[in-house]
């Protein structure tokens, strides 16, 4: 079943049922483990610091334009 498919399921239910759903949903993404910091997050990087950056956490982005 596609994402798609399931939040139609999700629409289709009665109210107090989709509010059970996000509840459940909620829980879930409150118990999950943080997500991994970025090490350049907060930091005030110099133009080259901040292009490295870009270049690498848009890799795939940069290639596709590239081409």
């Amino acid at each position: 079943m596609s994402t798609a498919q399931v939040i139609e399921e999700i629409e289709r239910l009665p109210q107090d049922e989709q509010q059970a759903v996000f509840v459940f949903l909620a829980r879930k993404v409150a118990s999950a483990p943080p997500a991994t910091a970025k090490p350049w997050l907060g930091r005030k990087l110099s133009f080259e610091e901040a292009c490295d950056v870009v270049f690498r956490e848009n890799h795939a982005l940069f290639s596709l334009l590239a081409k």
